[in-house]
This record gives C-alpha cells, sequence and structure tokens, in this order.
C-alpha cells in the first residue's frame, strides 16, 4: 500500500527530526564524566583532565636565584613535596612570572607559601674589602684565629685573597648576607686599627710607659746598713759611688739596655730587652686584662682540670692585671684541707704567685704570639761575703739561702726592680740550665754585668762593684761555669775563637734564644761546674778537679716542668 501523498512529508520530516537530533547529540555530547570525574571522549574513549587550579606570582630576578636553588634542588623539593609543576615565564625587564598549577586547590596554596617563604630569606652576596698589607697578620692572627673569629661572629664567610693586590694593600672577600657582610667589614676594620694604634705607639716614645709592677717597693730614701764584719759595728754613713769613666751615651761591644723585673738575689734575677718587644708585651698585658675582666669570656675558658707545665691567664694581686703563667706546681691547701693551690710561675716577669685554681683560666692561642720575655741572669764575679773560702756552700733554688737580706734589698734598690728604669747589660759568662726531662736539652743562664747611668749623665755604675765597695758582696774567687754543649757554645757565640762579645743586635738576638727555650720550664738545676776559656773548651785541671767533685754534685729542682718529675 503506497503511502498518500500528505503523509509523505511527515514521514520526512521525522525522519531528519530524528537525524538532527543524533547529530547534535554527538556534537554537544560527546564528551561525557567517567566515574572518576575525568572527562572521555565519546569515539576515542579517551580520558582528558580537568582545567587544573593556577596561582600566579611576579617575582624580582634577583630574588628567582632563591626559588630555583643551587642546580635546581629548592625548585625539585617544593615540586615533589607539593605535587604542583612552576614554571617561569618573561613579566618585565625587572621580573619574571612565576606560574604553579597542580592537582589541586590545597596543593596549589602549599606550593604558593613555599615559593613566597624562600623569596623571603635574605639574598647572599659577595663584596670586597681593601685593607694595608701590613695589617693582615693582624686580621689572620695565630695559625688564623683571628679570622675564624671574625667568621663566627660575623657568620660570613671570609678569606684573604691568595696575591696582595699591590705591595701594600690586599683584599679581604666576605660572603654572605648584607647584615653579615657589615658586622665582618666592621671587625676587619677593628683589627686595622689595633694594628695601626700598636704600630703608632711603638713610634711614640712618650707611650712608652709601664706602672711600677711591685708588691712592696723598695725604699732608697734612708741609706743601707752594711753588714758588720766579725762583731764591728755597722756604717750608717751613705756608701761611696763606684763610677767607671764610660760614656753611657753609646754602647760598648755586646752590650744592651734591659729592664729588671723580678730578683730572688744576685745569683738570680730576671730581665726584660728594652725595645719594642716591651711595648708588644705591654699591649698584650692591656688586650689580655680587657679580655678576661668580662665574666663570659672567664667561663669560655674556665680551667677545667690543670696540670704541671700548662700556661695559662691569671690575675697578679697587686695590680689586678691578668698575665700569662706556667702552673710550676700543684700544693696541698694548708688552710682548706682536700684541696689545692697552684703556684704560678708569671713567664714574662720572673715572679711567683699562689693562686686558687678557681681563679686561674685557660690562655686564648692568640695570646701565645708574643714570646715570653722573662730571662733568667745571675750577676756575674761577685759571690756572697757569706760563702765560705774553704768549700762553696750549695747553692739554693732560689738564691736566699746564698745572700744576706740587706745585699738583696740593696740589689734591688740599685737595679731598680720592676720599676722599668733602664739599665745597661752585658753578657760575660754563662752556666749551664738542665731539665728535669731526660735527654732535653735547654739554653744556658747568662751572667751579666749590670750598669746604671751616673749621677753626671756621663759615666756608669758598675752594680757588682758597688755591692762590693759597699760590704754586701765580694770578688768571686773563681769563675764556675757548668760545662756546655756544642751546640750551646755554637747557639752563644763561644765557639771558633770568638769570645762571646758581639754588637748590641748579635747580643739581643742571643739572650732572646735563651728567653724562648729556658722560659718553657720553670725548673731551676744548680750543680757543680766547669771553666770555659775563650775558645770555648774546658780547662784541663779543671775538667779534673770536676771529675773529683763529680759524686758530691746535687740537684734541686724549683718545682716541675709539663708534668713529668
Amino acid at each position: 500500500m503506497k503511502p498518500s501523498a500528505p503523509a509523505i512529508p511527515l514521514i520526512l520530516g521525522l525522519s531528519l527530526l530524528g537525524a538532527s537530533g543524533a547529530y547534535l547529540y554527538m556534537l554537544f555530547k560527546k564528551r561525557r564524566s567517567n566515574a572518576a570525574g575525568d572527562l572521555v571522549d565519546f569515539f576515542t574513549r579517551s580520558t582528558s583532565k580537568q582545567d587544573a587550579p593556577v596561582a600566579e606570582i611576579v617575582i624580582p630576578n634577583s630574588l628567582i636565584p632563591l626559588v630555583i636553588g643551587r642546580k635546581g634542588y629548592t625548585m625539585q623539593h617544593i615540586q615533589q613535596s607539593t605535587g604542583a609543576s612552576i614554571n617561569f615565564v618573561d613579566h618585565d625587564e625587572s621580573s619574571q612570572l612565576c606560574r604553579i598549577q597542580g592537582p589541586s586547590q590545597a596543593a596549589v596554596e602549599k606550593a604558593k607559601e613555599m615559593v613566597l617563604k624562600e623569596t623571603s630569606r635574605p639574598i647572599t652576596i659577595t663584596e670586597e674589602v681593601i685593607v694595608p698589607q701590613a695589617a693582615c697578620g693582624k686580621i689572620l692572627g695565630r695559625c688564623g684565629d683571628e679570622l675564624q673569629e671574625i667568621c663566627r661572629k660575623s657568620m660570613a664567610k671570609v678569606w684573604l685573597e691568595g696575591r696582595a693586590r699591590s705591595e701594600t694593600e690586599r683584599r679581604v672577600m666576605i660572603t654572605g648576607t648584607a647584615s653579615q657582610i657589615k658586622v665582618a667589614k666592621e671587625l676587619i676594620a677593628q683589627k686595622v686599627r689595633e694594628d695601626h694604634d700598636s704600630k703608632k705607639m711603638l713610634a711614640d716614645p712618650t707611650r712608652q710607659t709601664r706602672e711600677p709592677r711591685i708588691r712592696t717597693p723598695p725604699t732608697s730614701s734612708a741609706p743601707t746598713p752594711v753588714p758588720s764584719d766579725g762583731g764591728m759595728k755597722l756604717n750608717t754613713t751613705s756608701p761611696k759611688i763606684c763610677v767607671e769613666k764610660r760614656n753611657s751615651s753609646s754602647f760598648a761591644a755586646g752590650q744592651m739596655e734591659v729592664f729588671v723585673s723580678t730578683i730572688v738575689s744576685p745569683s738570680k734575677f730576671y730581665v726584660q730587652l728594652v725595645g719594642p718587644q716591651s711595648t708588644e708585651l705591654d699591649l698584650l698585658v692591656l688586650s689580655m686584662t680587657e679580655y678576661y675582666n668580662q665574666n663570659q669570656n672567664r667561663e669560655l675558658h674556665r680551667l677545667r682540670k690543670p696540670y704541671l707545665g700548662q700556661i695559662v691567664a691569671a690575675e697578679f694581686n697587686a695590680d689586678n692585671k691578668w698575665y700569662r703563667a706556667e702552673i710550676s706546681a700543684i700544693l696541698p691547701n694548708e688552710y682548706k684541707p682536700g684541696e689545692v693551690v697552684l703556684d704560678l710561675f708569671f713567664v714574662d716577669y720572673g715572679d711567683n704567685q699562689y693562686t686558687n685554681p678557681n681563679e686561674v683560666y685557660e690562655l686564648k692561642p692568640d695570646f701565645l704570639a708574643l714570646r715570653f720575655q722573662a730571662i733568667e741572669c745571675f750577676l756575674a764575679r761577685v759571690e756572697p761575703t757569706q760563702q765560705s773560702n774553704l768549700m762553696p756552700a750549695p747553692a739554693s733554688a732560689t738564691g736566699e739561702e746564698e745572700w744576706d737580706p740587706v745585699a738583696v734589698t740593696r740589689f734591688e734598690e740599685l737595679t731598680y726592680v720592676a720599676q722599668w728604669k733602664k739599665i745597661v747589660s752585658k753578657i760575660v759568662t754563662y752556666r749551664n740550665s738542665k731539665s728535669p726531662l731526660h735527654g732535653r736539652e735547654t739554653s744556658p743562664i747568662p751572667g751579666v754585668e749590670l750598669y746604671d747611668t751616673a749621677p753626671n749623665g756621663m759615666d756608669q755604675i758598675n752594680i757588682a762593684q758597688q755591692l762590693i765597695a759597699e760590704g754586701l758582696a765580694r770578688p768571686a774567687s773563681s769563675e764556675r761555669l757548668d760545662e756546655l754543649s756544642r751546640s750551646q757554645l755554637f747557639r752563644l757565640g763561644l765557639t771558633n775563637g770568638t769570645d762571646g762579645s758581639s754588637s748590641q743586635s748579635s747580643s739581643i738576638d742571643k739572650v732572646d734564644d735563651v728567653s724562648a727555650s729556658s722560659s718553657t720550664s720553670a725548673s731551676t738545676v744548680i750543680s757543680s761546674g766547669v771553666h770555659i776559656n775563650g775558645t770555648g773548651q774546658t780547662s784541663p785541671k779543671v775538667e779534673q778537679q770536676q771529675q773529683q767533685q763529680q759524686p758530691q754534685q746535687s740537684v734541686r729542682y724549683r718545682s716541675l716542668a709539663n708534668g713529668a718529675h
């Protein structure tokens, strides 16, 4: 049956309507969501993500390295921690746009927070400072300790450029934040000022003054009585001054200016050489006093377990200043049973002091740069008046048993002990100093002649001859010396026919060597000795006498050194 004519258009319209609907459905419904919320292509069945959350931050170009980090480690850490991706695109000439895209809004916010935290960190930069070449030693310090202290206080990396910028300047490089670099520059400038001030003081003789460092200054206002001889009446008249016709304005061979710092007796006293090292010692004492007067510094260097021979810092009870000292003995405290007291030997002055261990502190390594200044000596060509002619009295460790107290007091007056008046010294002989440590060689102790300037300002007073003239000493019956080793003779200039007399500078070098070697030990060894002639050889006659007297030799130690008996 054929459809009627009016039904044909209707059928075509319904067909076209169905085809159009199917087309439109396929056109607009070609993508639909799956169970996980992803979109699935209608034909290919492939899934695609929805539009991910995005955050954008404008970051200056100077802060971009902070976000990226070294070799990109910082940005990789942020991406791995949050699951977000970070990209940079150009924004303008001075900044870039940081685009953060993540699977969720929470991930994007966390990544944004971490990026902003990195940009808030201070920027690490490198700057340079030009300093005088002469001040580099002050900046470095002993074994680089001062430079390490600058790094520790500023938290910056500081180093000196390998090659000098010029003959007078050198570049110091500093790496750190702006605040760290500022602190480092201030510390470096402080070291430069200290170096300048010390050199200025060395060049200015008017500033090289010292306060007396004595507990009881010797009084020279009253005349010193002369000891009686055989019950005779004491001579209370003023002693006659023994003047030698020498020009005190010019030094003879082997003479040098010294300070007498400590006296035990004419047989044992300590001197300091006059020169730049004297001012350096004064600056050292000022620095130590300023440093150890601060509670935090004393707590930092608290002495935990003292031992013999240890170099420490201690306050001298006569002037309340801080000095370098050696622990020469650890003794029981007589007033507090169960406790100990330290016998300290001040290595720059030669005197001793008993101190509580709680008042002694470790020495900062910077304060060891200057060599020890105290040099032990004995007055040559004199001996006590009480000494017997038949048999020499055994020498004591301190010399106090040999000399009359009146003679010691007069010797202190003549030498201006610890009053820092310059007198002239000349080395004329030596005696050996033995170490309690087996096999260790120590420098010999010099025997010196001391000269003071006469009242006329031109001639010199021989202090040894003055003691003899006042009846407080007598000429030595013989020059008694310990046998010196070949290396000691060579060091002292007593070999190859020399007599030890040289220019002032060479004598200073010799005595400096004695100071450097002998100051490290607080021990004193006294024994009988032998003659040494001008060629440095032992006299055969005296060598024979020494062999006969060898069993009677006695060795006495004032203390222990370096923890060994």
